[in-house]
């Protein structure tokens, strides 16, 4: 415990900061039960949107996304909250934001990315504002229980080795890693916006301690990242099936109707969140596709072919998806192609990004197949998923358009290509074939 007692000062003062930043943008809010709290909360997050001034957000959807927010709190405000724990979740509200919205690495490194997930982001946060919105005082038993959780997590993390690969957060420095890690987590024990807040039911807690272990082995840094991801895989179920943590159906009350499809990592301690069965049309599916795999897109899953051992797949593959009745795409690495299955067709769609993509309309999709659609597309120019990419031409990745025997249209970003399969993100346009 020498390491915490030398550091605890500086997590003081770290805290003290915290708690003065809050403070400051907390005052002035008026009474607890002020009506007018959903507005600061939602004026606040679109402040923030216009901050990171997102293309894809005019100023219609702000206002629309703003009017959902202060609606969404107005419902489940309580009537009377003293003012300490209003201005505390204000400050976490404040913080949530900050990190998920205006400051997320991913992000700020990939507008795509954050467009296609954006309503992901939104429905996490309101189910999030739900749960401390709706949250009742603790039972001592359940902070005595929040307690020992807490106690365990600290030890632990203190165990964990500062590795040669571990990445400093920024505006951190390597000799400052533990101080980090011990602020990071008594900032999420005491956030009401955090999972960590309300203790986890014993066997949650049994899982949430099983993947930790597991990220252990790759370092500090990354360990204490793991942490919202862990206690959203260990809140996602109430079993004790470590290896099903990750895996649908999920067991998630949600304030709203919608249905939790699979959790999203994020990989910087602050991207953790839900997706949503209402964004999976427009999100896409991520799909790392092999040799002797198929990928039907209007199901977006892949279907394995029979285990046949062959140089040359393709006649057996088209065999087994005409057996089948499904299947509309497969990659070859032998030829390094993407062919069209059961009579669809693939053609190059000339645009940069999905930004671009959107704007292309069905009719416009389809009359490029029609005039250059064929039954195979060489991704020989695809980068590799490792190591360092060469620039082939103007571009690494690039994106094509595939009509599928049932008429279907998808969109897909092709991105790399190495161990004899390739990845792309797939989305299926809505059905305008009558």
């Amino acid at each position: 415990m020498g390491v915490l007692k030398n550091i605890f000062p500086m997590i003081l003062i770290y805290a003290f900061l915290l708690g003065q930043t809050c403070t400051s943008q907390s005052a002035g809010l008026g009474k607890t039960d002020n009506p007018a709290w959903g507005d600061t909360v939602a004026n606040r997050f679109i402040s923030t949107m216009r901050k990171r001034n997102y293309s894809f957000l005019t100023e219609d959807k702000l206002e629309s996304l703003r009017q959902e927010i202060r609606d969404f709190i107005t419902k489940y405000q309580p009537v009377h909250v003293s003012a300490t724990r209003q201005e505390g979740l204000l400050c976490s509200i404040d913080r949530y934001i900050s990190e998920n919205f205006l400051n997320r690495p991913d992000c700020r490194s990939d507008p795509e990315g954050a467009y296609l997930k954006f309503r992901d982001l939104i429905n996490t946060f309101k189910w999030k504002l739900w749960l401390a919105l709706t949250r009742t005082p603790a039972a001592p038993e359940q902070l005595k229980r929040r307690e020992a959780q807490h106690k365990w997590i600290r030890e632990y993390i203190e165990t964990v080795p500062i590795r040669p690969g571990d990445a400093c957060p920024l505006g951190v420095a390597r000799d400052g890693l533990r101080t980090w890690a011990s602020a990071y987590l008594e900032q999420k024990f005491t956030d009401p916006l955090s999972l960590m807040y309300v203790p986890m039911t014993d066997k949650q807690f049994e899982v949430f301690k099983q993947w930790m272990k597991r990220s252990a082995a790759n370092g500090l840094t990354t360990t204490v990242s793991d942490i919202p991801v862990r206690a959203l895989g260990a809140r996602a179920h109430n079993h004790a099936d470590v290896e099903k943590v990750y895996s649908y159906p999920f067991e998630i009350q949600l304030p709203f109707e919608d249905e939790v499809t699979s959790i999203w990592g994020g990989g910087d301690g602050a991207g953790a969140h839900l997706v949503f069965a209402s964004n999976a049309l427009f999100r896409g599916r991520d799909v790392f596709l092999g040799t002797w795999s198929v990928f039907d897109v209007v199901q977006g899953s892949r279907r394995v072919t029979p285990e046949v051992r062959d140089d040359n797949p393709t006649e057996l593959i088209a065999q087994w998806v005409k057996k089948e009745g499904k299947g509309d795409i497969a990659y070859n690495h032998t030829t390094v192609t993407l062919t069209a299955l059961r009579g669809g067709k693939i053609a190059e769609l000339n645009v940069a990004n999905w930004f671009e993509a959107d704007r292309v309309n069905n009719a416009d999709l389809r009359k490029l197949i029609a005039e250059k659609g064929g039954m195979s597309i060489s991704v020989d120019r695809l980068p590799p998923a490792n190591g360092p990419r060469i620039m082939k031409g103007d571009k690494l990745r690039f994106f094509i358009v595939v009509q599928t025997h049932e008429k279907q249209l998808a969109v897909m970003d092709l991105k790399t290509r190495e161990f004899r399969q390739v990845n792309l993100l797939s989305r299926l346009r809505a059905d305008d074939s009558g």
